[in-house]
């Protein structure tokens, strides 16, 4: 399995990686290097038109690697001890004879001569910051505090004793000067540098420079430096400037060191963005390059004047970015100086919003008022008659509420308003059932779904088409939106139209749950959504099914009130096929992934590969007519279209495999909830758990011993348990019975009757 320690974007782009592969973009060049390019030696690449650089670091079978330029050559390396013509060549200086220092096979190994604590050097050592080697030790009188100094290309580390931590502790400096420079710089120690020209040389601290924010440097600099210098010192950076013939080295926050206040306008112009806007720099540093967090060139920049600059960024390019969502930033090159930030406060978000061959481009200004360009799937929102549709729509709305305040409406929906097989639409029927209803109830499905028909004629008006004037009317018009999903789902996962996504936030939620939430991570709130204090939707309560759930809820902030114990309602219904013989893998969705699929990049996936790999292992096992695959309905698509052996076994909505599947298997969706409470057996299939819920964030709750069934780690053990499972006739053991029942404490097949009383009780209905 490979892995990355470390990758220097400003020298390249990280286009992909998973565990057999990665995929680089070095010099306008793409590189993948896969498992057999680690083969415990040099590996040269490619001839490469470079000074000596260090690009980055992986790992495979727990040994590092070095990806790195030297004589103009691409290596890929396992050395640092200069053991081979393609070794990293590190420079040591040894002050002491406290610690020894000498070769391991591919690397260095640093001890301490008094206690015997030794250290090999890792990739670790090239990432900037402190790592503790030594703890609760005394330096002698005597003794130095500056014990070894390694260099190696811009990277300087130290080992070092730290009185007030009373430690001796490896520190990094990573050093690039950004723009021309007469200047040389020499780290002394970690917080100590010199800075030296011609005819002069100053020592300086960084500490000094942190705490007054600006220096004073020797008169003698004045010569040297006729414009300024900007550095980069690990993440901050620093400007030497000749002011009048004062030279000063100053530090702040990026935002505060570099710029006053900058503003930015979008529009569309043929085949591409034109990005223009003002900057009040306070220095003459001038950016050349739009470019992403990732490093991958938008556009070059152009200055109309000091303060106003205009860039042409290609719309073919926007359609080739793999991340839905992209942060523009200006840069020197591909070194990110700051993000392109919107100062000033001012309503709209959203500055451009248009479909190109089925991708939509969006322009919108992020959280933090940076500029964004997205590339998602084209939506019907996006063309003008839906624009002007929704105009109408909320100036509409708007006159109907003076003639009409207390008329109650209530919208229902279920994922992106496209299907009718979940809670929503149970409790939508129930409350339609009702004698004495005080409200206006609706629900929202798309023309193309399944259940359209049915429920059309059934319910007649009551049925609002997705995309009609209707569905957005219904939208500016509704009181409350009660649903399997959150409120933007009334038409779709992402909006990104001012007006819809205002009153979409406003609209009290009552959330039914699509599943029982226990196993995907949701407890850090720097990566969870649906944590309380990130979440945008006004969500009023919550259905759950369990004490146990109740707890992962007050968890990510939510109290009693926000919760309703009733189970969920679809589970009413469910049953089982008394001839259900399917074995059904569902891999969760993979949304770090998404934009692979939008591009067409399917095999690159993750999710490509781990569904292969259990379709092979069934096959191998001459089981294939008895798998079924719930898989995103693109991939499905993929797969029918490329693969005619295994077309039949794709099923694009996961909701039909639950009522012919005896056996069950995911890694973390909640879906497996659903088939165990219908009778199906349950099994985690946990290859790549770590890797998953390292890519959601945070930490899952669930583990071996509290799983709502078997837990298997490799396609082997997977067959292996399947074939017992069906020899022991699926019988399901009473250890995972009890664990879903603490999950579930339901089984009447009164959810839904539960819910409905909540409402009326709330005077919603």
């Amino acid at each position: 399995m490979l892995k990355i320690n470390f990758f220097n974007k400003e020298y390249g782009v990280l286009k992909s990686q998973n565990y057999e592969r990665i995929s680089l973009e070095l010099l306008n060049k793409h590189y993948h290097i896969t498992e057999n390019d680690f083969k415990n030696k040099d590996y040269c690449l490619d001839k490469f038109n470079s000074k000596d650089i260090l690009i980055g670091s992986f790992q495979s079978n727990n040994l590092d690697y070095y990806l790195h330029v030297k004589n103009k050559k691409l290596y890929l390396t396992p050395y640092i001890n200069g053991d081979s013509p393609g070794s990293l060549n590190l420079n040591i200086k040894n002050s002491h004879h406290r610690f020894s220092i000498h070769k391991s096979k591919y690397s260095f190994i640093v001890k301490d001569t008094y206690f015997g604590d030794e250290i090999e050097i890792n990739s670790d050592f090239f990432i900037p910051g402190r790592k503790s080697f030594i703890n609760e030790v005394e330096n002698g009188n005597q003794d130095p505090y500056i014990y070894i100094k390694f260099t190696c290309l811009n990277y300087a580390i130290f080992l070092e004793y730290t009185i007030a931590k009373k430690d001796f502790s490896f520190k990094t400096i990573k050093i690039n000067v950004l723009t021309n420079s007469p200047l040389k710089f020499k780290f002394n120690s970690a917080n100590n540098f010199t800075i030296s020209s011609k005819k002069v040389s100053q020592k300086v601290k960084i500490s000094a420079i942190k705490t007054l924010k600006s220096l004073n440097l020797a008169k003698g600099f004045n010569s040297s430096v006729q414009n300024s210098v900007l550095l980069k010192i690990n993440s901050n950076f620093y400007i030497i400037n000749n002011h009048n013939k004062k030279i000063s080295i100053t530090t702040d926050k990026t935002k505060e060191l570099l710029y006053k206040n900058s503003t930015y306008t979008v529009k569309k112009y043929w085949g591409s963005l034109i990005i223009k806007g003002q900057i009040g720099y306070n220095t003459e540093i001038r950016p050349n390059t739009l470019l992403t967090r990732e490093g991958i060139i938008l556009s070059k920049l152009s200055w109309i004047d000091d303060t106003t600059f205009i860039a042409k960024v290609k719309i073919k390019n926007i359609r080739k970015l793999s991340n839905l969502h992209n942060t523009v930033f200006l840069g020197i090159d591909r070194i990110k100086l700051h993000a392109l930030h919107y100062s000033f406060n001012e309503e709209q978000k959203v500055l451009l919003t248009f479909n190109s061959m089925n991708h939509a481009i969006i322009a919108r200004k992020n959280a933090g008022k940076n500029l964004s360009l997205g590339n998602l799937s084209s939506l019907k929102i996006y063309n003008r008659w839906h624009k002007f549709k929704i105009l109408i729509a909320k100036k509409y709305a708007r006159l109907y509420r003076i003639f009409n305040k207390n008329k109650k409406i209530n919208v229902y929906f279920e994922k992106e308003a496209s299907k009718a097989v979940e809670s929503g639409r149970y409790v939508f029927e129930k409350v339609l059932s009702q004698k004495q209803l005080k409200s206006k109830n609706v629900f929202i499905l798309d023309k193309r779904s399944d259940q359209y028909h049915l429920m059309k004629n059934k319910y007649g008006n009551n049925i609002i088409d997705r995309f009609s004037f209707k569905n957005y009317l219904y939208v500016f018009l509704a009181n409350h939106f009660i649903s399997s999903e959150l409120s933007n789902h009334v038409i779709n996962t992402r909006i990104f139209n001012d007006s819809l996504n205002k009153k979409i936030k406003e609209t009290p939620l009552y959330f039914l749950q699509h599943g029982i939430l226990f196993m995907k991570p949701h407890d850090n709130p720097k990566t969870s959504g649906f944590h309380k204090k990130n979440m945008t939707n006004n969500i009023i309560k919550s259905v759950v099914s369990s004490d146990l759930e109740a707890h992962e809820f007050k968890i990510m902030g939510y109290n009693e009130f926000d919760m309703m114990k009733t189970g969920l309602p679809k589970l009413d219904k469910a049953y089982l096929n008394n001839d259900a013989d399917k074995i059904t893998y569902m891999p969760t969705w993979r949304p770090w992934e998404e934009s692979e699929i939008i591009n067409g990049n399917i095999k690159k996936t993750t999710y490509y590969k781990s569904i292969l790999d259990v379709i092979k292992a069934f096959e191998k096992e001459n089981m294939l007519n008895r798998l079924q695959i719930a898989a995103h309905n693109k991939f499905s698509q993929y797969m029918k279209n490329n693969f005619d052996k295994y077309q039949n076994i794709f099923i694009e909505d996961p909701t039909d495999t639950l009522t012919n599947s005896i056996i069950y298997i995911t890694d973390i969706s909640s879906i497996i909830l659903d088939a165990a409470y219908r009778g199906a057996y349950p099994i985690f299939y946990w290859k790549e758990f770590d890797y998953i819920i390292e890519k959601h964030g945070g930490t899952s709750p669930v583990n071996p011993e509290n799983a709502p069934g078997d837990v298997v780690y490799s396609e082997q053990d997977l067959v292996n348990i399947v074939k017992y499972i069906i020899r022991n006739d699926y019988k399901i053991p009473s250890r995972i019975k009890e664990n879903y029942k603490k999950l579930n404490e339901f089984n009447d097949n009164q959810n839904t009757q539960r819910v409905v009383d909540i409402l009326i009780e709330d005077n919603i209905i």
